[in-house]
């Protein structure tokens, strides 16, 4: 997993500890937040553009606690959303990729812009929605939670330190997900159908192209005198990227096997 650093209101932090890591992730300190990896402090006030993210967001504190995150406009500084909690990614890739590997942290886009009411998917209970935070006493400690409401308005209560377990719901359609009930093995049951249909899908795919490599396609003739002079009547000027695109595809086109390839451009 990315190594990340964790944001939500309420949350009570070391200031300076965390401008350090910001650097440490490869942000650049500004007098003012104007494009990704950009960062300022004002007083309590500190203004981040993370990686990922369409907007900076401006991080408020009251003392050492987070009042409020929202986004805002660089342009005119104008507040437009509020957030529960922001995951700030690091710019550095190649040190996101050395500590992928060897640390538990979140996924990519779990809780980019996680907002109360959104779904969520806890990894063994299923689909739940997000109703914010709360502070649980355990042996005379306040520590923050997670809660999420599944059927029949159960609730979930999921200990920070286990926010690895939890996903935003990302869906490609617009109907509403079924809520999961705790205490059943619906969520298992969910899970074990995908694995087999996924596993079912891996071996049609790999079938397929063993079935492409197996066979013999038409081959076409190299280019002719005519063909040459026929392209050289073209009146523009070609990009590098487009006589690399028309020579591999001639070289597809000679070949015997079957052309496998998306040509896509622009117009």
């Amino acid at each position: 997993m990315f190594k990340s650093l964790k944001l939500y209101t309420d949350q009570v932090i070391d200031l300076e500890p965390v401008l350090s890591e910001l650097v440490d992730f490869g942000y650049k300190r500004r007098e003012k937040v104007s494009e990704e990896s950009d960062f300022s402090r004002r007083g309590g006030i500190i203004d981040v553009f993370p990686f990922a993210f369409e907007l900076p967001i401006r991080i408020e504190l009251d003392n050492d606690r987070i009042s409020s995150i929202r986004s805002f406009n660089p342009d005119t500084g104008e507040p437009l959303w509020e957030h529960k909690i922001v995951i700030i990614l690091p710019i550095k890739k190649t040190r996101a990729l050395k500590t992928a590997a060897i640390t538990e942290e979140l996924p990519l886009s779990s809780f980019i812009d996680l907002k109360i009411g959104d779904y969520v998917v806890h990894n063994d209970y299923g689909i739940g929605r997000f109703l914010g935070f709360q502070k649980i006493k355990k042996l005379d400690k306040l520590s923050d939670h997670l809660v999420i409401e599944y059927d029949r308005q159960e609730k979930l209560y999921v200990p920070v330190e286990s926010m690895h377990l939890v996903q935003k719901y990302i869906a490609f359609h617009v109907r509403r997900p079924k809520l999961y009930r705790l205490g059943t093995k619906e969520w298992q049951r969910a899970k074990e159908r995908a694995r087999k249909g996924i596993q079912k899908l891996a071996w049609e795919l790999l079938s397929l192209q063993a079935m492409r490599l197996s066979s013999v396609g038409f081959t076409f003739a190299k280019d002719t005198e005519w063909q040459g002079q026929f392209e050289g009547t073209f009146p523009y000027k070609e990009t590098p990227d487009q006589v690399k695109a028309a020579q591999e595809v001639k070289l597809d086109m000679e070949s015997d096997r079957p052309m496998d390839r998306l040509l896509c451009g622009d117009v």
